[in-house]
């Protein structure tokens, strides 16, 4: 595992205020890796945390700021909220809690990275892998973000090798702390790459996957993964009946007057694809 932390959640925040006024020391059961894995641990009120021989304070700061949202890593000696604001890109990151025994999200500059109205990044990724027909052979993750996608199909039977690109080290900096992606880094099938897709998709030969999943970031943020010149890349790379999924979503519609998936869908008729049809949040075409 390469993540080293702890993590509490505002689910295991809201249990331990319950138990600050208690006279005696709480049993509680607490995951401290988001929810894959429980211990016992005690909570010695007012705040006192203690599990397998290690004691760890929990400040009034946390209690008192608690929203349904945040999640605090413990990171030297003292816990943080799980965020950054990186000069570079001049975006702002927060990991997410949605629900527990979930994975968490991220949210770059306010705009999610998963579908979480009346679902969780689980059951989006899900729905995003059911929309293709036949997950097999070769597959292209072009952009791998905290790396759901990429390890979930990697689970496929059928699917020798799964390459996924990202090109924020912020991203990747989540990753490798974020107990849900460590998969990422030691599944045989994946090979994650620090790497432009639309440069990387350039330096490969025709037909060279199968499969190829789309789930790029809103167009104002990556316009250059939703150019007819892109979509060209991407139907160079695939085999004969090979299949595209790429996700949409559907922002503005009301200023662009049609939706992306359509104006996407025609692109994709466009340049060549023989089939496009419209799947969840987006399209799914076949070459």
């Amino acid at each position: 595992m390469i993540h080293t932390n702890y993590y509490l959640n505002p689910y295991l925040l809201s249990q331990i205020r319950e138990s600050r006024n208690a006279s005696q020391p709480v049993q509680l059961i607490i995951s401290l890796d988001l929810g894959l894995t429980h211990i016992d641990g005690l909570f010695f009120s007012p705040d006192l945390l203690k599990f397998e021989n290690i004691e760890v304070k929990i400040t009034n700061e946390m209690f008192q700021s608690l929203d349904s949202r945040t999640i605090y890593v413990f990171r030297g000696q003292t816990w943080h909220k799980w965020q950054y604001f990186d000069d570079r890109s001049g975006q702002y990151y927060k990991m997410v809690f949605v629900k527990p025994e979930c994975p968490p999200t991220i949210e770059v500059s306010g705009i999610k990275m998963h579908i979480t109205q009346n679902s969780d990044p689980r059951q989006d990724t899900q729905n995003k892998l059911k929309s293709l027909q036949n997950i097999r052979g070769k597959v292209l993750d072009t952009c791998m973000g905290l790396g759901y996608t990429a390890i979930a199909a990697a689970n496929i039977s059928k699917v020798n090798c799964i390459f996924c690109c990202e090109k924020d080290p912020s991203i990747v900096r989540f990753c490798r702390e974020n107990p849900w992606s460590q998969s990422l880094f030691y599944h045989p099938k994946i090979h994650p790459l620090l790497y432009p897709v639309h440069e990387f998709v350039a330096s490969l030969p025709d037909q060279f996957f199968q499969i190829i999943i789309h789930d790029p970031p809103r167009f104002a943020l990556a316009p250059e993964l939703y150019t007819e010149n892109f979509y060209r890349e991407l139907f160079r790379l695939m085999y004969e009946g090979g299949e595209l999924y790429h996700y949409t979503g559907d922002p503005n519609r009301k200023i662009r007057g049609a939706s992306l998936a359509q104006k996407t869908r025609g692109i994709l008729l466009k340049i060549g694809f023989r089939e496009v049809r419209y799947a969840y949040a987006g399209v799914v075409a076949r070459k």
